[in-house]
């Protein structure tokens, strides 16, 4: 399920990446360079003094190792990333969780018994202690006697509107633990501006998303500092109620571990001032191009296999990101599914330094550097938790034109398909094209096995 807290961070990331390049120099006026942490920049002297040839036949690997399967769990290989919280901002140490419905919503006795029993069952303490989060209260349900959804709106509307509302008293008393979550009949579309470029169409509800978390800043009495509230925006796009816990269980982790995201409506790659658990390491800030940076979206590129439905809970949730089980390298969305966890994780060992004006700053990343019509080599490491039973298969697409139409700029040749824990495959990419993103290409590695599967996505400089 793409949800907008994924399409939207994701696809400014893009805007912001791609408006100057990989090798612009154009910054912000007086902002300073904004380095995510653990980014290896010891390895940029080195691609500066002058990388490797990169013609096809030069950068084949001349006597290649492919490893051997390995009994010791597991296998070495490059570390996952890590969900971090770059600004420094705040989470919900004690989320409460309010039910926001208009008159006649009919899916609400469903969605209060999922809430109750999201407060008691074990999945929220699970997915969110480790970052400091509290235990999940509910709060009760708003109906909104008197009123009628509109059936259009825009996000900016409603961000004017739940501030009406807190600012009036008809939310109850204002709540800055509280995520209110407002839900939207079926006759309601929803729109946001196009965060690629402001000129194209609007993205609309239940295409583009199926829900999203924002917050808005609220001065609650004459002259006194404005305080800042999260809330969670669920459009109705089918009658399947697990669809809907799915996308809720969604927006409430995000709200609680990044309940202030954004204090300007606007989203980039490291968030607004208050922004906690918004993006990853910068190592690995391609994985952003998968679907977004925070704790739900980095789970969906695991497909259908990251919808659980626990016990206590009695409906749909989404799996999580965890950073202690990707430290261990284990299936890094818990709660841990059963079965050993594998993956497919390329070896990139250059870095390479983007400056925009719409990331305010610099982002050091890894990646790999080929230019337009060449080739070159890389090495991807298998490995798994536990013996998988048999070798699971791996495959290489285009991400940008794979999940956004853009035309396709790669070609990608393995060595082998297939292996277990601790064989070394070999990936050819080709550029077979510059790209119409400022040299910027990325690529999607995804492992198969049986009817999970594992994405580990990699950066392509020109």
């Amino acid at each position: 399920m793409l949800n907008a807290a994924t399409t939207l961070p994701l696809l400014v990331f893009l805007a912001g990446l791609f408006a100057c390049g990989g090798a612009s120099t154009r910054a912000t006026p007086d902002a300073g360079p904004i380095t995510l942490p653990d980014a290896s920049t010891d390895r940029r002297a080195a691609h500066d003094a002058g990388a490797p040839s990169h013609d096809a036949a030069t950068d084949a690997v001349a006597d290649v190792d492919n490893g051997s399967p390995s009994d010791a769990f597991p296998a070495p290989h490059p570390p996952l990333p890590q969900l971090t919280n770059l600004r420094g901002g705040p989470i919900l140490t004690t989320p409460t969780v309010y039910l926001v419905a208009f008159p006649g919503y009919p899916y609400l006795t469903d969605l209060q018994t999922f809430a109750s029993h999201m407060a008691s069952a074990t999945y929220w303490n699970s997915v969110t202690a480790e970052y400091g989060v509290g235990a999940l209260t509910y709060g009760g349900t708003i109906t909104l006697t008197g009123q009628t959804a509109a059936n259009m709106l825009t996000q900016a509307q409603i961000g004017t509107w739940v501030a009406q509302e807190l600012a009036s008293g008809a939310f109850g008393t204002p709540d800055p633990e509280g995520i209110y979550t407002i839900l939207y009949p079926s006759t309601t579309m929803i729109t946001q501006p196009n965060p690629v470029v402001a000129a194209l169409p609007a993205v609309q509800s239940c295409t583009a998303f199926y829900g999203y978390h924002d917050n808005i800043s609220v001065a609650l009495t004459d002259g006194g500092a404005p305080t800042n509230f999260a809330y969670a925006v669920i459009p109705t796009c089918d009658t399947v109620v697990d669809d809907l816990t799915a996308a809720i269980s969604h927006e409430w982790v995000e709200a609680a571990t990044d309940p202030f995201l954004t204090s300007t409506g606007s989203f980039g790659l490291t968030g607004g001032p208050d922004s906690a658990y918004f993006t990853v390491d910068a190592d690995h800030a391609i994985w952003a191009v998968l679907g977004g940076g925070e704790a739900g979206d980095l789970c969906e590129p695991e497909g259908q296999s990251v919808f659980i439905t626990p016990a206590d809970v009695g409906y749909t949730v989404q799996r999580i990101w965890s950073n202690n089980l990707a430290r261990g390298s284990h299936d890094p969305c818990g709660p841990e599914p059963s079965g050993p966890s594998f993956n497919a994780a390329p070896v990139l060992t250059e870095t390479e330094t983007i400056t925009s004006t719409l990331l305010s700053g610099t982002i050091v990343t890894k990646g790999v550097t080929i230019p337009s019509g060449a080739s070159k080599t890389i090495e991807v490491d298998l490995y798994s938790d536990a013996d998988t039973g048999g070798p699971f298969t791996v495959a290489a697409s285009d991400a940008l034109a794979t999940s956004y139409g853009l035309p396709t700029s790669m070609d990608f040749q393995w060595d082998r398909t297939q292996g277990v824990n601790g064989e070394k495959l070999h990936l050819t990419i080709t550029v077979t094209r510059a790209s119409i993103l400022a040299g910027v290409h990325a690529f999607a590695i995804t492992s198969t096995l049986g009817d999970r599967q594992a994405v580990w996505p990699g950066l392509v400089f020109e």
